[in-house]
Formats: structure tokens, C-alpha cells, sequence
């Protein structure tokens, strides 16, 4: 990454040309992007998606630049760790739902365009998961709320989505119909 001599006037630390305070270097001296995994939960079967619900977390840490916007249930990947596996424990630390042994939730895609993340250069895969129209989540972790929102109602204010998720649930609605035909998952529900 070519260094414009751009430093943070409160830390001192180097910035990107986006910037954000560079991350920590590898050995070879090239910064590491962060790897992030997200769950678009869709609850219902209506052949129009926008008729169905989605599952959204309103973001509550204290230093969050997006704290109070809505979002799709997600986090870091952990070192050592799968993202399809990574999408699942951010699922259940922050909704308090688990999906069921054996199912696997199907990928939408990878977003990872530089300025997407205002704190760092993120890359998230993006996994769909459908639940029973029973269950219910419960925020938890950094989570201020969870609940299901009519994909209807949040295309009418896209802009309460942080990050990229608008595009990202246009990017699902595009491909619902190849998901109703594909996708079955169950889930159970797990207060923690």
C-alpha cells in the first residue's frame, strides 16, 4: 500500500488513503483486511420477498460510528475459524438463535468494496438463512434490539441501514426466487 504520509492527529498512527488508522502490518509489510460474516434470516414463504420479514439488529456499542442503525446480525470471523461457522456464532450471540445441526446456510456473496466500513477495509460474506415463523429473537452481545422488520418497510428508508446492507438486500431480492426454490432450514431457539 503506497504511504502518502497521512497520520492520525490524535494517535499518531498512520492512516490509509481512506483515512482510517492503518491496521496492523503481516511480516511482508502489507496491511490485513478485516474478514467479517453476515446473516440475511428471512422468516416466511410469500413468493414476493418483499412481503416476507428480515431479521435486523439495531447497532448499541458505545463507540460504534453506526450505533442506532439497523443491520444484518454479523461480525468478525475469528482467527482459525470457517465463516459459514462464523455467520452461525454471530447469529446466536447476537439474536440468541442457533440453527440446527447439520444445515447449512447458503452463501449470497462477498462485499468487500475498500470504503464500505468507515473503521476499517471489511470484507463480509454474506450468508441467507430461513427460519420458522416461530422464532424470535433476543438481542444480546453488541446488540441493542433484534427483531423481524417487513422487507417492505425497509426499503422504504434504506438509509437506517449501516454499511452497504440497502445494496446488499437488493442484492437478495434480485435471487429470492432461486432461494425459495433452494433454501430449507429449520432453527431453534436459544437464550444465552
Amino acid at each position: 500500500m503506497e504511504s502518502k504520509g497521512n497520520f492520525c492527529s490524535g494517535c499518531g498512527g498512520q492512516l490509509d488513503k481512506f483515512q482510517r488508522k492503518l491496521p496492523v502490518l503481516q511480516p511482508d509489510g502489507f496491511p490485513i483486511a478485516v474478514l467479517a460474516a453476515d446473516n440475511i434470516v428471512i422468516r416466511g414463504k410469500n413468493p414476493d420477498p418483499t412481503l416476507n420479514e428480515i431479521l435486523l439488529i439495531k447497532r448499541g456499542k458505545v463507540n460504534d460510528p453506526y450505533k442506532g442503525k439497523l443491520a444484518f446480525p454479523g461480525g468478525k470471523v475469528e482467527y482459525g475459524e470457517d465463516p459459514k461457522v462464523g455467520c452461525l456464532r454471530e447469529l446466536k450471540e447476537e439474536c440468541s438463535l442457533e440453527i440446527k445441526a447439520g444445515c447449512k446456510p447458503e452463501l449470497l456473496g462477498v462485499y468487500g468494496e475498500p470504503t464500505r466500513d468507515i473503521r476499517a477495509h471489511t470484507i463480509s460474506v454474506v450468508y441467507i438463512i430461513e427460519v420458522e415463523e416461530k422464532a424470535v429473537p433476543k438481542a444480546g452481545d453488541d446488540a441493542a434490539d433484534a427483531q423481524f422488520y417487513l422487507i417492505a418497510d425497509i426499503l422504504k428508508a434504506p438509509q437506517n441501514l449501516a454499511f452497504d446492507h440497502a445494496k446488499i438486500l437488493n442484492d437478495f431480492i434480485s435471487k429470492f426466487p432461486k432461494h425459495q426454490q433452494e433454501i430449507k432450514y429449520l432453527i431453534r431457539i436459544v437464550y444465552i
